[in-house]
């Protein structure tokens, strides 16, 4: 069961150039919350560590699209939908691979 995930609503696809550029977003954005969550001391442990880099990507992500959902006129409901859906999909894709430390 690996759908792949449905188009943003109101968009085309994007260029193969403009989905590279967002995989090397994605890993300086995650890079970067690490960074700032080792000078803000969050060491208490691993785990709370990676659920402040975690709540902190994903408060990112959710005001960016809500300011662009909000910008472009796109109806709400349904954008939130396609973004809690395709993260799902992504965890869920990501889940199955193998840990690398």
């Amino acid at each position: 069961m690996n759908n792949p995930a449905p188009p943003p609503p109101h968009s085309a696809p994007l260029p193969a150039e403009e989905v590279h550029a967002g995989r090397r977003l994605t890993e300086a954005l995650v890079g970067l919350a690490a960074e700032h969550a080792r000078e803000q001391g969050i060491s208490i442990s691993r785990v709370r560590r990676d659920a402040v880099i975690v709540a902190a990507l994903v408060t990112a992500l959710g005001s960016v699209s809500a300011a662009i959902a909000r910008a472009h006129r796109f109806d709400l409901a349904e954008y939130e939908g396609f973004l809690t859906s395709y993260v799902a999909r992504v965890f869920q894709s990501e889940s199955r691979q193998p840990v690398y430390h």
